[in-house]
């Protein structure tokens, strides 16, 4: 039974938001190059809410605190977090960021977000 979970309309121009009390919890739910994307809310480096942030031009999901990178098709960290951290970037990217967000299973239809599974 497939779930309805954002409109496309309700992204704004950070194509990402968050959706809570759904069958996996609360998610990050966008738009990454047109395509659907549904992943964990929180950031493997200190716990940020994904959705609050934004998609890059390269379809990447950004952390909202301190920019790390995530793939939103594979929910593995392609770039640490930045800023103060940045030095330490790699070392949070090989511990922390080796654990992948969670990916579900969505798809467009009648302009909305919908989990399929």
């Amino acid at each position: 039974m497939a779930t309805r979970l954002v409109g496309v309309d309700e992204l704004g121009e950070t194509q990402v938001t968050i959706v809570e009390d759904t069958p996996h919890g609360t998610l990050a739910v966008g738009l990454s190059g047109g395509e659907p994307f549904a992943v964990s809310n929180r950031c493997r480096h200190l716990g940020a809410p994904l959705g609050k942030g934004r998609v890059d031009a390269d379809g990447c999901l950004e952390c909202p605190w301190h920019s790390a990178l995530f793939d939103v098709r594979t929910g593995a960290m392609t770039r640490g977090p930045q800023g103060a951290f940045k030095p330490i970037a790699g070392v949070v990217k090989g511990t922390l960021g080796a654990r992948k967000l969670k990916t579900f299973p969505v798809e467009l239809r009648e302009d909305a977000i919908w989990l399929t599974a």
